[in-house]
């Protein structure tokens, strides 16, 4: 027997969560004198992304006595591709490496602001720019003869033959000591044994070097053929800890295929303005502002429970940002990063409201309170199962393609998008699924709560006792389906259609804006004095674009680490290598734009893409992996109704979103960035949902009404029942997009423009799919079916 949940959960679980959302939100810290120590990171230590706080730029290049001439454009690849693992390896998720190829130069930027003192930039540049390369080799710095290096010894081993590098600690030593443990391929663990059995003949050593610094030199004392190696000695507490993960991420991400050293180092303004961090934390307090009246307005007790439960979920993803659980380390929370959030927490409101309008038809068909809220909790839960796993697939591949598993596709801001998703769909989990409905069946045992009003029901409305619940006669057959949506299937099909074509040809005709990461494209660094601002900023903008040649550009600010020099970077997109009259003629808009600066242009720089062909492949890679990952799982999940031409139908709804939401791109001018980025993926998770609603429903009713209502009946029918849930899914997650909106257009923020207005057309047009396309398609399927057979 089941123990009933009683008065008191729902004030353990309230203070739980309200406690948990404040610790995580506002953290904890000590300060001595000058020293603050942050004990329990807050939402204040949340390292934001470059596109919102601003960070460090640093140009590689190899050095100045180095032979440039042998240095291929793999070369300069490859570095790239590892300079990006080992970025996201540090947790720095936001990030952008392009590539000169005249010059030989790698342009690296990350985020970080200068009152950041958790994370020190100039030791991370050392570590990303470090050439890294592992070798063993017989015998060790004792051996060498004067004149001689390093490589003067016998090479065993390089980091080539390394499989995996882990840090372990030494379980027999009295003190804190570590090492780090090496997996070695095939081809090292049969080099490695020949070269132990010679040394242990010998009783020789093998020295373990990392470029030129010897890091270990054991005498060998048995030959090793099971392909482990240890390095070890000098790890030894809290700072050999941290010694040996970065040792072992080094070797992890791999050498450098030729020596970098440092060119430049400085500070950057943040990309979307000085004002963008501001003005999306005033929006969001906003729209949960909005939506907690809403949804304590319209669904009464259930809405309580629910702004407290997204209060919980929001603190959750927070935490799990800032290194909170202690599973990670804090990451960069980017664009992309947020737009995980707002899919999350508008998942978790959707969540809330499925249960809560199912708590609402069980008291219209004359439930008890009690079995409303235990048949609107497990009726909905299903729904909830089903939406939230489609989106754990998508968050896991865009996890798994962009993460440090395929270097070459590694991209931290994608990375980011699908790990505060992740974690927001596990905290939806625990406060939709388990949180709320404790606390809501807690709420119902207080006699002043048994009231049918309070949880949606009618206020005149009597509860039946058990006995009259259970003597109730079965829902009969509904003679009314509602608005009839599957017979204008055709004006729907043609509407789209139309869209989707004129958007094709707007695209080859006016052409499309493309951002310079995917694009490439010329950076130009301006050495100034004075101040310069946002609105200095803009008029730099407006002069460049009164050239008439010049894309769009982009303008940030910073100081150089070294000399403290003011820098100015005027960055744009570009096809071809920029000619010596277009920059002559940007400096001099530049200089006539700022005449009191005393502007000089001190280095130009034409860079290739950032996300080139790779980056594409891997998108395409990863969206079609989750496409069919969606389509089998909802063909197994809904087999009763089609199964696998169901899944087929929801990826092309999803597809339709997709290509509608990029016309408003191309419709407005707007430059393809990491803000379609954001949007695009945000769809992928957010659109499915809707059309996986209506499925459940047509599930349900087709196996409680059988043969009763036609098909066409069932999915009007399925279409008008969860339409509540729809709408006042989608209107509140479209009102934090508006909130956003309208907050960054008054606090002058309209780069952040282009994330918030398509995101919410595309949420708009993701409802219209669902309710307009993906049944109605179906029953065009079913009757193709019918057909055939007949």
């Amino acid at each position: 027997m089941k123990k009933r949940i009683g008065k008191p959960v729902f004030f353990v679980v309230a203070i739980l969560i309200i406690a948990f959302a404040l610790l995580s939100t506002l953290g904890i810290s000590t300060r001595y004198g000058d020293n603050e120590t942050t004990i329990i990171a807050g939402i204040d230590d949340i390292r934001w992304g470059i596109d919102i706080r601003g960070g460090v730029n640093v140009t590689f290049g190899a050095p100045d006595d180095y032979d440039t001439s042998t240095i291929t454009q793999d070369d300069l690849n490859a570095a790239k591709s590892i300079i990006e693992t080992r970025l996201v390896s540090q947790n720095i998720n936001d990030y952008e490496v392009f590539t000169d190829l005249a010059a030989n130069n790698i342009i690296v930027r990350f985020p970080w602001q200068a009152d950041d003192t958790s994370f020190d930039p100039e030791e991370a540049v050392k570590e990303i720019g470090a050439t890294a390369m592992l070798s063993f080799r017989m015998g060790y710095s004792g051996d060498l003869q004067e004149g001689q290096t390093y490589e003067d010894l016998e090479l065993v081993l390089t980091g080539k033959d390394v499989d995996k590098a882990q840090v372990g600690r030494d379980t027999d030593s009295v003190s804190d000591s570590y090492f780090v443990h090496l997996q070695l391929n095939d081809s090292g663990k049969e080099a490695f044994k020949n070269a132990t059995a010679t040394a242990k003949e010998t009783g020789g050593r093998i020295s373990i070097w990392m470029d030129d610094n010897e890091i270990s030199a054991p005498t060998v004392s048995a030959v090793i053929s099971d392909g482990s190696a240890q390095i070890s000695g000098s790890y030894n507490g809290d700072e050999g800890l941290e010694d040996a993960k970065k040792l072992a991420n080094m070797i992890n991400g791999g050498s450098l295929p030729f020596k970098l050293e440092i060119k430049n180092l400085s500070t950057i303004s943040p990309i979307l303005g000085t004002g963008a961090r501001d003005a999306m934390g005033i929006a969001g307090v906003i729209a949960f502002i909005v939506i907690s009246i809403f949804m304590i307005a319209y669904y009464r007790l259930p809405g309580v429970v629910a702004v407290i439960a997204l209060a919980g979920q929001i603190a959750g993803m927070f935490a799990a940002v800032t290194g909170f659980f202690g599973f990670n380390a804090s990451s960069t929370l980017t664009i992309p990063g947020i737009a995980g959030i707002i899919l999350s927490v508008g998942m978790g409101v959707d969540g809330n409201v499925l249960s809560a309008e199912r708590i609402r038809e069980e008291l219209k068909a004359g439930r008890t309170i009690d079995g409303a809220i235990k048949n609107g909790f497990q009726r909905g839960f299903t729904a909830i199962l089903d939406s939230n796993l489609t989106v754990i697939i998508v968050a896991v591949i865009l996890m798994l393609v962009f993460g440090t598993a395929f270097g070459a596709s590694t991209d931290g801001t994608i990375f980011s998008f699908g790990f505060t998703l992740l974690v927001g769909v596990i905290m939806n989990f625990i406060m939709a699924c388990w949180a709320t409905r404790m606390m809501t069946t807690s709420l119902s045992r207080f006699k002043c709560f048994k009231k049918p009003w309070l949880y949606g029901g009618e206020k005149k409305a009597i509860t039946p006792t058990a006995a009259e619940a259970a003597a109730a006669p079965a829902p009969a057959v509904p003679t009314n389906v509602g608005k009839d949506f599957v017979s204008k299937r055709k004006i729907f099909v043609i509407i789209s259609s139309s869209i989707i074509v004129l958007t094709i040809i707007f695209t080859f005709v006016l052409g499309v804006k493309v951002d310079i990461r995917f694009k490439g494209g010329s950076m130009l660094t301006y050495s100034y004095s004075g101040e310069i601002g946002d609105d200095e900023m803009n008029t730099v903008k407006s002069a460049i674009a009164e050239i008439g040649n010049v894309p769009e550009v982009n303008v940030t600010t910073g100081t150089s680490f070294t000399g403290g020099l003011n820098t100015m970077v005027v960055s744009f997109a570009a096809d071809e290598k920029m000619d010596d009259e277009m920059l002559n003629s940007i400096n001099a808009a530049v200089e006539g734009a700022l005449p009191d600066n005393a502007v000089e242009n001190i280095d130009t720089t034409n860079v290739s893409a950032s996300s080139g062909s790779s980056f594409f492949v891997s998108c395409l890679v990863a969206v079609v992996a989750a496409f069919i990952l969606l389509a089998v799982y909802i063909a197994f999940r809904f087999q009763k109704i089609g199964g696998l031409s169901a899944g087929i139908i929801a990826i092309v709804c999803l597809l339709h979103d997709v290509a509608i939401t990029y016309a408003v791109y191309v419709f407005g001018g707007m430059t393809l960035d990491s803000n379609f980025m954001a949007v695009i993926l945000t769809l992928l998770g957010y659109s499915i949902n809707n059309t996986i609603i209506i499925y459940d429903r047509l599930r349900e009713n087709r196996a409680k009404y059988g043969t009763k209502l036609t098909d066409t009946q069932l999915v009007n029918l399925s279409i008008n029942q969860t339409m509540p849930r729809s709408i006042i899914t989608t209107a509140t997650t479209v009102c934090a997009m508006v909130s956003v909106s309208i907050v960054c257009a008054l606090m002058g923020t309209t780069s952040i423009l282009t994330f918030s207005i398509p995101l919410a057309i595309g949420m708009l047009v993701g409802f219209y799919s669902s309710v307009c396309l993906a049944g109605p398609i179906w029953i065009w399927v079913q009757e193709k079916r019918s057909k055939k057979t007949a």
